[in-house]
């Protein structure tokens, strides 16, 4: 399609002000189409490098995301080896209650068989075992069983304190972990890569669409 402007009248000049004339205007036309070049280049980078901006921020995102999953999981298994160590410390303590029990009715059991033991011999030798030496000795063996069950309760106890306040501690690592991945969890679920990619076009399409106006608007009304 032929210019709407084309070189300016060459009537009336002399050859060498028609030949500067002609230069002039080829020179013109060889300028503007070097800038129209330019500025389709500028263009094709502008969106090239909009594509390139959007695709790295949707793997940007997509890391976080996966970062974010990868976090998750491991609060999830921390969770679970905090409720493991819970139930093992719950079990420990059961056994070191039995184990307490057990070791009340041998202490207890030990004491009977020696008042018994008392009590036969005193008969064997006449004494009266309800009273004198005989009952303080047997007393003195009541009050010796007390003691030692009284002690080996109390420290059972205080073994069994610490082993439930250990476990009550890792129940609470178990429920901190376990709503700590949920939450990482649910920011993850409200990443969006896609959206990413989306918002950054959108964002560029307004510098692009008025480099494209610029570039072939303004060509097209020189044409």
């Amino acid at each position: 399609m032929p210019d709407n402007q084309g070189p300016p009248s060459l009537r009336g000049m002399s050859y060498a002000q028609a030949k500067q004339a002609t230069q002039i205007y080829n020179a013109d036309r060889n300028y503007q189409g070097f800038i129209d070049s330019l500025s389709g280049f500028s263009l094709a980078m502008s969106i090239g490098g909009s594509v390139t901006q959007a695709i790295g921020n949707f793997y940007a995102v997509k890391q976080q995301q996966d970062q974010l999953k990868a976090q998750a999981l491991s609060l999830d298994f921390a969770g679970q080896v905090a409720e493991f160590n819970s139930n093992m410390i719950q079990q420990q303590a059961a056994r070191l209650g039995q184990s307490v029990r057990q070791q009340v009715g041998v202490s207890r059991m030990r004491y009977a068989e020696a008042q018994a033991t008392a009590r036969a011999s005193a008969a064997a030798r006449g004494v009266k075992v309800d009273s004198g030496s005989a009952a303080e000795y047997e007393a003195a063996l009541n009050l010796m069983s007390q003691i030692d069950a009284m002690t080996i309760e109390a420290s059972g106890d205080e073994q069994m304190a610490s082993l439930e306040a250990g476990a009550t501690d890792q129940r609470n690592r178990a429920l901190l972990n376990r709503t700590s991945a949920a939450n990482v969890r649910s920011t993850a679920r409200s990443l969006s890569p896609v959206s990413a990619y989306v918002a950054t076009e959108v964002g560029n399409a307004g510098r692009v669409s008025g480099m494209f106006y610029d570039r072939f608007g303004v060509e097209g009304r020189r044409r």
